[in-house]
Parts: structure tokens; sequence; C-alpha cells
């Protein structure tokens, strides 16, 4: 197995924020979760911040629609969620679980080269 592989990761950003906005003058408070869509960083791959900064702001747009006048009043909370990702590859043998095999009804072809969908 190569280095690669194995130092590839998933990020993910989860921000919560408290909003506020004045009408007539009570103060409203709301809270807003946000979370951006996975990404795949590897040894060739570095994180896209201004894609993470984008869609946040996009977010936050969507939240805000119809000019609800809602401000960012402050961060509640930044989760920064990192997992270890290790994509299935060429030579990739997975052994069918104990209750398919006893069906016999898979043919799980164990090959040694890279030849597996001939």
């Amino acid at each position: 197995m190569c280095d690669c592989v194995c130092r590839s990761i998933r990020v993910q950003i989860q921000p919560t924020a408290s909003f506020t906005r004045d009408v007539e003058g009570d103060v409203q408070h709301v809270v807003g979760y946000f979370q951006t869509m996975p990404q795949l960083i590897t040894s060739s791959t570095d994180l896209d911040i201004d894609g993470i900064r984008s869609s946040l702001d996009s977010q936050v747009d969507h939240f805000n629609a119809r000019w609800s006048g809602f401000t960012i009043d402050r961060i509640l909370e930044f989760t920064l969620v990192i997992t270890k990702y290790r994509p299935f590859h060429g030579r990739t043998y997975i052994l069918s679980p104990k209750w398919l095999q006893k069906k016999h009804c898979v043919v799980n072809v164990r090959n040694e080269d890279e030849k597996c969908f001939l």
C-alpha cells in the first residue's frame, strides 16, 4: 500500500452562529447551524480555504434570505471534523460477509493483478 493513500483525510467545517436583529425596539436572537461539504485532502491536493469561505458565505446569505435583517452576533461553536480517508484502489480484495458466502450466490474474484474487471 502506498503512503499517499494512508495520508488521505476528509475535512468538514461545522460552525454554529448566533444572529440578532432589532424589530421595533425588540432584539431577536436566532441560532444558525452550517456545514461545508467534506473535502478530500491528499498529498497532491490542499485544503480549499476559498471554497470553504465561499460555501459558508453562501449559506449565511441563504439563511438571511429575503432581507431578514439578521446579522451575525458571534460564533458559538466552530467544529473542524477530520477523518481518515482510505479509498478503494486496484488490488483491493474485500472478503464477502459470511452470511453472503453461505448463500453461494456471489462470485468474489481474488486476483493478483490489476485486471479485476476483465
